[in-house]
């Protein structure tokens, strides 16, 4: 499955801190990670982010879709139903965001 480019190690997610009708696909990959190490800080690892700042990406992708979607604990952290399905559902999404960055870049030089 392609890779969504890693968030820069910043303080504040990628997007507007108030709940919108779309959410950000770069939070969503930063939930693969998480579901897929079950642990925030080997998550964060993963992609090169501080622990606080994925977890800011996780409040930050809950509060854009108005559901809880991670169960955490000192240990771990699961999905919810809810992060479990958009997980699943969202993965066609991801996957089509590579595909079209890819033709875009394969079609054009890059600028800068």
């Amino acid at each position: 499955m392609p890779v969504v480019p890693s968030l820069p190690d910043s303080p504040t997610p990628p997007s507007a801190s108030r709940r919108s009708s779309v959410f950000s696909l770069e939070l969503v990959d930063a939930l693969r990670e998480v579901a897929r190490h079950g642990n925030l800080t080997r998550a964060a690892c993963a992609m090169q982010l501080s622990k606080a700042s994925i977890s800011k990406y996780m409040t930050e992708l809950e509060a854009q879709v108005g559901v809880q979607l991670l169960h955490r604990t000192t240990r771990e952290v699961r999905l919810t139903d809810a992060g479990q399905l958009l997980l699943r559902r969202s993965a066609t999404l991801v996957n089509l965001a590579c595909r079209i960055q890819s033709e875009l870049e394969a079609i054009a030089p890059p600028r800068g």
